[in-house]
């Protein structure tokens, strides 16, 4: 079913507090179904059905390749009445770097926000215990002098008075003049918000960070977050533009009346979806296996970057919605009658609520992932043959995935070998984040570094372990940060 791009994005919109969309649901709409737009349509020439591209690692991109011959429509055991499905994380994942934090960048760039100075002091503690307010973050990245997380909130949002008052401020943004970025209360305001977001998110339970971001856009109806977005994407994937696969700074004024006193953070230059991936996409959808998005950033964000970098055979997207109030604005409360925080355990918990029904309780034959965020949904299904690891060399859950892969290949134990032993075929791929591409190796390198990394010591210990006859499942189990991990291949 094809609409134009004008009336389906109103029918997405319209659809935007459900928190997920879907192709094939229209008929159920008044029943609160899930709907996509026109660019998550799959185009059918695109690419070929098994992967080519050099820039895979190449024994990635054959055990990818196996796995959609031995589980694609062309297998004895596929079933069109019963199609299996993937789940994808976007950022770092589908995406090279973060969609929702390129975002705030353009926000605060732009003085994009749609509150009044009173309620963004609101806003800025959403969530936040009593107690949290008085932690402490460093001025510089997390480094040097410590100061209080609610003197920053304070000193955001006396900065934010003035830009505000001054008319700076607008819902869809400004294109600020020179004078504007250089003036002491935008260096304030926009250092100052951009070190709450690290701030929070070292100090805070990831509970209240995930969300806390998504707050940001109160008083902004969904359609105004998908153009603000879909203007950011396009931005800063132009390499004439915005993407410089470099770091930012912000840095606050020396000389301000203030709290905190000044802070310094850095941020990320540039996002792409890199052709590598969007072959993979079309690759699992020519196959017959649907692929669903399951990310932490906010709905609306997630919907753009798929409709910006034209990402095929996207059946549907679930991710972080907040709930309207009566005039359809977000507010800064977020809407667990849809689904769980899609971060963690709550991309599990939503797999099952929103996406298994709709494939009869099965869970994803394929995941892919990058990060702690994704490790319960990557190693919690029995119906998961294959797991796609963007490697970033991370010391948190990730790493037990990426120790997994390692040993898999080292040992030659491939996709059949570790189905037939019931196990997951865990898969490392690595990438240049200085230039934005995938290439032909596990290892990667981080934006900003001289050299390439392939395992963290939390990696290598998982190696060691498994070498030593442990199971993958003991290995899990007793590397896992996670207090209440309901156990590997358990769903």
């Amino acid at each position: 079913m094809k609409l134009s791009f004008k009336k389906s994005l109103q029918i997405t919109l319209a659809l935007a507090t459900f928190g997920s969309f879907s192709l094939g649901n229209l008929p159920a709409m008044a029943a609160q179904a899930p709907y996509a737009t026109p660019a998550m349509q799959t185009n059918a020439n695109l690419y070929a059905t098994s992967l080519t591209s050099p820039n895979w690692q190449e024994n990635t991109k054959n055990t990818l390749n196996e796995f959609l011959q031995t589980y694609g429509k062309d297998s004895e055991n596929y079933s069109s009445t019963n199609r299996p499905y993937a789940v994808f994380d976007f950022d770092n994942t589908t995406s090279i770097l973060d969609v929702e934090e390129q975002l705030a960048i353009w926000q605060l760039n732009h003085l994009a926000f749609a509150v009044t100075p009173e309620e963004l002091s609101t806003v800025l503690k959403t969530g936040i215990p009593q107690d949290k307010l008085s932690a402490t973050f460093g001025a510089e990245a997390g480094e040097g002098t410590q100061i209080k997380i609610i003197d920053v909130i304070d000193d955001a949002v006396a900065a934010y008075s003035k830009l505000y008052n001054n008319g700076y401020v607008t819902t869809k943004g400004n294109q600020l003049s020179d004078e504007v970025k250089n003036s002491d209360d935008f260096k304030e305001f926009s250092s100052k918000m951009r070190w709450l977001y690290d701030a929070i998110s070292e100090n805070m339970d990831t509970s209240v960070s995930y969300p806390w971001i998504t707050y940001w856009f109160t008083g902004m109806t969904p359609d105004e977050v998908y153009q603000l977005a879909y203007d950011c994407d396009t931005y800063y994937s132009d390499p004439q533009k915005g993407q410089t696969w470099t770091k930012g700074s912000y840095v606050g004024p020396t000389n301000y009346a203030s709290k905190a006193g000044s802070v310094k953070i850095s941020y990320n230059i540039g996002l792409t979806v890199s052709p590598e991936i969007k072959e993979l996409y079309s690759a699992l959808d020519k196959n017959g296996i649907d692929a669903w998005v399951n990310s932490a950033s906010q709905i609306d964000v997630v919907r753009a970057a798929v409709d910006v970098f034209n990402v095929p055979g996207v059946d549907g997207i679930v991710a972080m919605t907040n709930k309207l109030d009566k005039d359809g604005k977000y507010t800064n409360e977020y809407n667990y009658d849809l689904h769980a925080q899609t971060q963690g355990v709550g991309k599990s918990l939503t797999i099952d609520k929103v996406i298994a029904p709709k494939y009869n309780g099965h869970g994803p034959i394929f995941a892919a992932m990058d990060s702690q965020g994704d490790f319960n949904f990557c190693t919690e299904y029995k119906d998961t043959k294959a797991v796609l690891i963007l490697n970033r060399i991370r010391t948190d859950d990730a790493a037990i995935c990426a120790g997994i892969a390692q040993y898999q290949e080292q040992h030659k134990i491939g996709l059949k070998e570790a189905n037939l032993t019931g196990n997951t075929k865990y898969i490392l791929q690595g990438r240049n984040e200085n230039v934005g591409q995938l290439w032909n190796s596990y290892e990667t390198l981080r934006l900003g570094k001289t050299s390439n990394g392939l395992l963290s010591d939390k990696a290598l210990t998982v190696v060691d372990e498994l070498n030593n006859n442990k199971s993958i499942s003991d290995v899990i189990k007793e590397n896992t940060s996670l207090k209440d991990y309901q156990g590997y291949k358990t769903r």
